[in-house]
């Protein structure tokens, strides 16, 4: 349950960043027709990187865990 958390959540932080962090009507032309593929390509982008930056937490986190049990 908490991979699936972890996922969701930090799918939503990218998202939200990617959306805001950028001007978008600077980048695209006709801003008004591809907001849809604009909107998917975003999302399939914070997809990605949301899932790679989880997994890379979850790592670190089952690292540490086996690292404090093989000291004690």
């Amino acid at each position: 349950m908490v991979p699936l958390a972890s996922h969701l959540v930090f799918i939503g932080l990218t998202y939200q960043m990617v959306n805001t962090l950028f001007d978008w009507e600077k980048i695209t032309k006709n801003v008004i027709v591809n907001t849809g593929k604009l909107r998917l390509f975003l999302l399939f982008i914070s997809i990605a990187i949301g899932f790679l930056v989880s997994s890379f937490f979850i790592y670190v986190l089952t690292l540490c865990q086996s690292l404090a049990s093989s000291i004690s």
